[in-house]
């Protein structure tokens, strides 16, 4: 019976020595003096567990004290090993967590590739060694259209093909990572024109075919900007300033690729200039209203009127709009231009009518005005003011404005027509031409791009598409507007197609409220 006690003993001795053990990996993990401590004091129990054991076996003993002696160590063994096994399970269990937040952290939920925060702490490494390196910033083109047309779902998809795309392609040379949105980028330890050709050559690789992408085939294009270290600059953020520049480079030129220079930074403070100008415009009225005839093809008298901003300097020259509009675009000053262009046009209006003027105005709006809310509540609370102003005012809007985000123009066309406002389609057959929005939307006018009506009669080609539009327009009861009419002969040809309207230098160039009163009006 001893003999039974005794095993139970050394049963619960084992137990210590096991706890023992994993005692000494949660010290390896764990620092804490109060596991050390424990650690010690298993030892001494292991030793008075021994100590027992020994004298259990030499000599004889009451068996009531011995079996009740040896449930207690055998008890004592066994929850020490419990307590001890639980509490590293625990450990364990704490540091899976922390790794798994650590990796969330730090890498792209979506896509799973180290994200912004990996990035800089990977570049700011690579600049702490010294180590010459390129910063490959890339961008998706067209990808908020892809988003728009197929939905949001096909939009994660196509970057997640995209991700894995390139992080099979690229060696382990080149680290990516994902930025943000469409933005992804690449640091590049070969800096030689060859090494980072390789690179550029790789990401074009990765996206050579169409992405197959929930049953649709995807065309992906990239827009990169790259930068230097230690040429372009000694300091981690100014680096990737550079090379996010060198990026909406080539976006705004249409490139593939673009490496950073020192002129893009001097033409950003010149962007930065201007932006401060044009808020100066707005707040001090500075832009002037310049006003564009359209002819009317059955009585050849003016029709509407095409309002075009101007922008005096003091020199007396004129700043191009396709410049400081472009800027205003860019730094989303442009609703407070276009809210400036509407009241400006509305007040101008009552002028024009006061001189015998009945047609109707055409502004031009670009995409961010066709996305925002406060756009809508602006001409809104005019419509409110006034509700015939929505019978005289025509909205021009291009092809790729629409394109932008379709939902959105959608929205916006169909509440500004329920006030009776109407809108044209400006430059069309350029963009990204949708004639299901032109069945699904009630537009009232298609504008010939002046592309087309300048080779009409020398290429056939253009010939053939004006005709055509013009056909389409009269099947989809829309008027046509052709614009950049600059000699008779053309003039003739488009009034043969049954074009309705007419506008270019033939007639006029845009001129101001006072011209545009003794010119056309009585």
């Amino acid at each position: 019976m001893n003999e039974f006690f005794i095993a139970i003993i050394i049963v619960g001795t084992v137990l210590l020595l096991a706890s023992l053990m994993t005692t000494l990996k949660i010290c390896q993990k764990n620092d804490s003096s109060a596991w050390y401590l424990l650690f010690y004091f298993i030892i001494l129990f292991i030793i008075g567990y021994l100590g027992i054991l020994y004298y259990f076996l030499y000599f004889q003993l009451d068996p009531i004290l011995v079996s009740t002696v040896a449930c207690i160590l055998f008890g004592g063994g066994g929850f020490v090993y419990l307590v001890i096994k639980l509490s590293y399970s625990s450990l364990l269990s704490l540091e899976e967590a922390v790794e798994v937040q650590r990796y969330q952290a730090e890498h792209d939920i979506l896509t799973g590739l180290p994200n912004r925060k990996m990035f800089f702490k990977s570049l700011s490494h690579i600049i702490s060694e010294s180590t010459p390196c390129s910063v490959l910033f890339i961008d998706l083109n067209d990808f908020k259209q892809v988003n728009d047309s197929f939905g949001h779902y096909c939009g994660d998809q196509l970057l997640i093909a995209t991700a894995h795309a390139l992080k099979f392609n690229l060696s382990d040379h080149y680290s990516l990572f994902r930025l943000a949105g469409d933005e992804f980028a690449i640091l590049s330890t070969y800096q030689s024109e060859k090494g980072l050709q390789r690179c550029i050559n790789l990401i074009r690789k990765s996206v050579q075919a169409p992405l197959k992408i929930d049953k649709q085939l995807i065309n992906v294009n990239f827009s990169i900007g790259v930068s230097h270290y230690p040429q372009d600059s000694l300091d981690m953020y100014e680096l990737v300033k550079h090379a996010d520049l060198a990026m909406y480079e080539a976006k705004r030129t249409n490139k593939n690729l673009v490496y950073y220079d020192a002129e893009l930074s001097q033409r950003e403070g010149e962007i930065l200039l201007m932006t401060n100008k044009i808020k100066g415009a707005i707040e001090q009225d500075e832009f002037l209203l310049f006003y564009q005839p359209m002819i009317c093809t059955k009585t050849n008298k003016q029709h509407g009127l095409e309002v075009l901003i101007r922008w005096p300097q003091p020199d007396g020259s004129f700043l191009s709009p396709d410049y400081f509009i472009m800027i205003a675009e860019r730094s989303s000053l442009i609703l407070s231009v276009t809210k400036w262009v509407v009241i400006e046009a509305v007040n101008n209006l009552k002028v024009l009518q006061a001189a015998g003027f009945t047609g109707a105005l055409h502004i031009n709006l670009s995409a961010q005005d066709l996305n925002s809310h406060e756009f809508y509540d602006y001409v809104a609370e005019l419509f409110k003011e006034d509700e015939s102003i929505s019978d005289v005012i025509v909205f021009e809007i291009t092809e790729s404005a629409m394109m932008t985000n379709i939902q959105g123009a959608k929205e916006m066309i169909m509440a500004l027509n329920a006030m009776g406002f109407q809108f044209s389609i400006d430059d069309f057959g350029t963009g990204f031409s949708s004639l299901s929005l032109l069945r699904e939307l009630s537009i009232k006018q298609i504008k010939i791009d002046r592309s087309f009506v300048d080779g009409m009669l020398k290429q056939k080609a253009d010939y053939a598409i004006v005709k055509s539009i013009i056909f389409l327009a009269k099947q989809l009861e829309c008027e046509v507007i052709a614009e950049g009419i600059e000699n008779r002969e053309t003039e003739q040809e488009l009034i043969n197609l049954d074009c309705d309207y007419l506008q270019g230098y033939y007639y006029s160039k845009p001129i101001s409220l006072e011209d545009i009163k003794c010119k056309y009006l009585n």
